[in-house]
């Protein structure tokens, strides 16, 4: 690796997109031999939902298209490009890479996949719980999401056995137990699940339903938070309608995955100076603010697209109907640990 290459990597930013789940959400793996014949993407080991980056940036993406430039190509035909033959050049290209092979430049912003921290599941007691488990929680320290220290002497509760507030003001214990679905646990004692409650409440702090997380988080096992991110995704049911009979089409019934409203997921933004002859000169902290839609001073430009604190973004299919809106946040002071 040359010299400029290292000093680029030791230059960077980077930051947590936080993305709060407003309404199911379906980022597809494709077709699928099982049951379900739209599953969601997951990962291979875990069986956890993600967000794969390339819908994260192409989203994102999406939202800076009213600033690409107008270009006529040679059949004398209108397009809209990041990057004209001449070289001029639109914040699209500075930030998510330029789509010109004679003037070929990644983006300044880079992301990874959105990974699960927190998945809601029905409780028989308060209506529904946050799940997360020591592994996400491992995980989130390591990308500076939480604490590592927050995370001392964290236990691994046994498969019937949890972690969550079994005091007598709690919104989810029956007695020593929580009910999961139809999964009973035993209480598992932590003295730091309080703490924790407080940093997780602080990812999101002007939602008004995620400010409940306190009282609603429960730890389980590696093994059983895997269970319940498979089996407790929502199944809906859909089927293509006959323009001619105005009724069902034959064989057109298929089963769709869907990750339920209120899961938060989180990626890493690293940010770089900028690429191409451009935007050489831009920042890390410039290209910050731009994604977040500032002006070099910090002042907000609400003409442009932005990355705000609670700011909606729709992500993967169905958007027609209502799926993939997420609030989204960038941390504040929430700088990746490494």
């Amino acid at each position: 690796m040359n010299t400029e290459a290292k000093s680029e990597i030791r230059n960077h930013k980077s930051k947590i997109l936080y993305l709060f789940t407003r309404t199911p959400l379906h980022v597809g793996a494709g077709a699928s031999v099982g049951a379900i014949d739209q599953p969601i993407v997951r990962e291979r080991h875990t069986g956890f939902p993600v967000i794969p980056a390339s819908s994260l940036k192409g989203t994102f993406a999406d939202a800076w298209n009213d600033g690409l430039l107008d270009e006529q190509n040679d059949q004398g035909q209108t397009k809209r490009v990041r990057v004209r033959k001449d070289g001029t050049a639109s914040d699209a290209a500075w930030l998510f890479g330029s789509d010109s092979d004679k003037h070929a430049a990644a983006g300044a912003l880079q992301f990874s996949e959105a990974r699960l921290l927190a998945f809601p599941i029905r409780s028989a007691r308060g209506g529904f719980a946050w799940l997360t488990c020591p592994l996400l929680l491992q995980r989130a320290a390591r990308d500076g999401v939480i604490p590592p220290a927050r995370l001392e002497k964290l236990p691994e509760p046994a498969d019937d056995h949890a972690i969550f507030d079994a005091g007598t003001n709690s919104k989810l214990a029956l007695g020593d137990k929580v009910v999961l679905e139809e999964y009973t646990f035993t209480t598992t004692a932590w003295t730091g699940l309080t703490a924790l409650g407080g940093d997780l409440t602080q990812l999101l702090p002007s939602d008004r339903i995620w400010s409940e997380i306190t009282n609603r988080l429960v730890i389980l096992s590696n093994g059983m938070m895997s269970f319940f991110a498979q089996s407790a995704c929502e199944v809906a049911q859909h089927v293509r309608i006959d323009d001619e009979t105005g009724t069902a089409a034959g064989g057109a019934l298929f089963n769709q995955q869907n990750v339920p409203s209120e899961t938060l997921f989180y990626a890493v933004v690293n940010v770089f100076k900028g690429r191409g002859v451009k935007f050489k000169d831009k920042t890390p902290d410039q290209a910050i603010r731009a994604f977040q839609g500032q002006d070099d001073q910090g002042k907000n430009q609400p003409e442009k697209p932005g990355v705000r604190n609670g700011s909606v973004f729709q992500f993967g299919g169905d958007a027609s109907t209502g799926l993939g809106y997420c609030t989204v946040q960038l941390g504040d002071n929430r700088e990746v640990v490494k």
